[in-house]
């Protein structure tokens, strides 16, 4: 039943009512309790894991001066609740590992097949982007959010950028330290991490604690934190984008 609702969900927030794609977190508002029933429970805890992860429809796509041209869910199988991850879907079907969708060999190609929404055009210098929702799981360690993949003019990867929620950030560290080798720093915030090449800063995760994450209700359990990273191809002259860049600057 759990992944019955969470496709509902999903479907709820991104189907033809929604003009504009994903999601931009800021919301540190208090969410209420669940009922009592297993099925009002999970219902009200995915409902309210989407809430905190934006305060509004517009704040979604709110996103550094990025323009949108959005794709048509026109697939049947888009909208099936349980998909096989053999045809496009709305959130990206069955994701079994964090790499699976975190890697640099990702294509274009790849991305208009697995997903049945996709915000094209998304610009960052000469780069294009694709920005495509994803929830990984119903784990409290999975994340939930929007993910950016940024190409140059010969279509390889360059860049990938994730802001969402989650309740227990250890495993995306560990997945980021291992493959992309990001080693802690100091900081006022819950963690960051950061890979750096002559000695600057080319990749970045963030993570910050919620305001809410002390409430004790099921639905606060997995949307404790906020996540927000940066990934970039190592070559020469690779550096973060602007607005990562002001972000440390000021930390």
């Amino acid at each position: 039943m759990r992944w019955i609702a969470k496709r509902c969900i999903v479907l709820l927030l991104f189907s033809g009512v929604i003009v504009v794609p994903l999601l931009l977190i800021n919301s540190t508002s208090e969410m209420g309790s669940t009922t009592g029933s297993d099925d009002a429970g999970t219902w009200q805890r995915m409902t309210q894991w989407f809430d905190n992860v934006g305060d509004s429809i517009t704040d979604f796509f709110a996103s550094d001066n990025d323009t949108d041209a959005i794709g048509v869910v026109t697939q049947e199988s888009a909208l099936t609740a349980n998909p096989t991850g053999n045809t496009a879907h709305l959130d990206g079907g069955v994701i079994g590992r964090f790499g699976d969708i975190i890697n640099m060999n990702i294509t274009p190609k790849w991305i208009t097949q697995r997903w049945a929404r996709v915000s094209k055009n998304i610009q960052s210098g000469p780069w294009q982007g694709y920005r495509v929702p994803i929830v990984t799981g119903e784990k409290t360690n999975d994340l939930a959010g929007a993910l950016t993949y940024y190409f140059d003019n010969q279509q390889q990867l360059q860049r990938i950028a994730f802001r969402g929620t989650t309740g227990e950030p250890q495993r995306i560290i560990t997945m980021l330290q291992q493959e992309f080798h990001l080693t802690k720093r100091p900081t006022s915030l819950t963690g960051l991490y950061i890979k750096s090449q002559n000695r600057r800063p080319v990749s970045v995760l963030m993570i910050t604690r919620l305001p809410h994450a002390a409430t004790q209700n099921d639905a606060a359990r997995y949307s404790q934190y906020t996540i927000q990273f940066e990934l970039n191809r190592p070559s020469i002259g690779t550096q973060l984008s602007d607005r990562y860049k002001n972000i440390l600057a000021a930390k």
